[in-house]
């Protein structure tokens, strides 16, 4: 794998060429996700994503975005998580040119038209609804509500209805102004790259208007507010369980080491959780575990979609795997099938333009430096047996906390 890093016009730019791909990928990615909202803002960040579809000034509509896009045969999208924002176009080589213009005036040039911001209401009120309806999403945003209180980190990233209908122009403005700044994001370009010089200078010229600093810093993560079970009210056929443990920031040396305990618990269809609860007695469909880290903290979670009436029963089913993780020493065939798969999973997971885009960029934006495909691999085959197993304390059903939606 690589990669060069580029610093022009004060935009961190990468390069990314896989010489035998079909297809090149550019991706912004922001720092401004939910975490840099209040109360009253939240929900912000996802619905102007959203926006930066409705036109600039050469691609005036949604429509005539999507027909410049839609000519070229180009896969395009956007995602908005806690901490960071996502736009990329993936398209053949010989339509970067393109891709790039349109990504340019959706960012630099944004109108946000009143008459599309009051029907993109309607939408995004809808995508809530929709969420309402699935609780196998709705749990995780009630979870961390509950779990990290209501702040920054617990709000979830769609937000409340209210808050929706509210919004004014005004406040997609300053928001954009405050956060997509040249200090505050890194753009990729992933695949086949022919002319890298022109490549690189071709961005940073399409960029350079965006502004130079960013107003708005990322606030300080306080630690979990809530360690007592608890559980939201709403009819569904199954209950569906989130199991929430303190884990490893994104920065932890362990934090290779902790992937293969999460992964040997609940990561694959061979791991305990799947086997022994859903295989040996049938208590489940969905089951799994794992880690998630971002700079600043870190959780091991255990997730499952459950028989109602043999909820309790398999709830406890869940913390006894806990227990057992915390008490007995993996194996050394889990350890070394473990290894195998995230190997394979690691490599198989950046084969593509967007894939290794995403991969490259998110490291550089939230880490500033960048862990090579290599690297990662080295990290997972220098991890020894007793090294994993030096982390069981962090699991016990003591130190969990469950939420859950019935």
């Amino acid at each position: 794998m690589d990669y060069a890093l580029h610093h022009i016009n004060n935009l961190t730019l990468i390069t990314a060429p896989i010489a035998d791909a079909n297809s090149v990928t550019i991706e912004i990615m922001v720092k401004a996700g939910s975490i840099y909202e209040d109360r009253r803002t939240n929900g912000l960040s996802h619905f102007l994503e959203h926006m930066f579809f409705k036109g600039g000034k050469k691609y005036p509509t949604p429509h005539s975005v999507a027909l410049a896009l839609d000519a070229i045969g180009a896969d395009y999208n956007a995602y908005t998580s806690d901490d960071y924002a996502g736009y990329y176009i993936k398209c053949a080589p010989l339509f970067l040119e393109t891709a790039v213009d349109v990504l340019q005036d959706m960012m630099c040039e944004t109108a946000f038209p009143e008459p599309e911001l009051e029907r993109e209401k309607g939408v995004i009120t809808q995508e809530v609804m929709m969420y309402e309806d699935d609780p196998a999403s709705l749990v995780w945003d009630k979870r961390a509500l509950a779990y990290y209180g209501d702040n920054s980190f617990g709000r979830s990233t769609l937000g409340p209805v209210e808050n929706i209908q509210a919004f004014t122009r005004q406040d997609f403005v300053d928001h954009k102004r405050n956060l997509y700044t040249k200090d505050n994001l890194v753009i990729t370009i992933a695949g086949r790259i022919e002319d890298e010089d022109a490549v690189v200078r071709l961005v940073a010229d399409a960029f350079d208007s965006l502004p130079e600093q960013k107003k708005i810093i990322e606030p300080v993560f306080s630690g979990v507010t809530n360690n007592q079970d608890g559980h939201y009210a709403k009819w569904t056929e199954q209950n569906h369980v989130i199991i929430s443990l303190p884990g490893l920031d994104g920065n932890h040396d362990d934090k290779y080491a902790l992937k293969v305990l999460t992964t040997v618990l609940g990561g694959n269809m061979s791991s305990r959780l799947f086997q022994r609860i859903r295989e040996q007695e049938g208590l489940c469909y969905y089951i799994g575990a794992g880690h998630s880290a971002s700079p600043q903290y870190g959780t091991i979670y255990l997730r499952a979609g459950m028989d109602k009436w043999r909820f309790a029963f398999a709830k406890d089913r869940m913390m006894q795997e806990l227990d057992l993780l915390a008490t007995e020493w993996i194996t050394p065939e889990e350890f070394e099938t473990t290894l195998n798969y995230l190997r394979g999973q690691t490599q198989m997971g950046i084969e593509s333009s967007d894939s290794l885009a995403h991969f490259v960029g998110r490291q550089q934006l939230l880490y500033g430096e960048i862990t090579t495909l290599d690297q990662q691999l080295e990290r997972y085959e220098s991890l020894t047996l007793d090294q994993v197993n030096n982390l069981k304390n962090m699991f016990s059903s003591d130190k969990g906390f469950g939420f859950w939606i019935e």
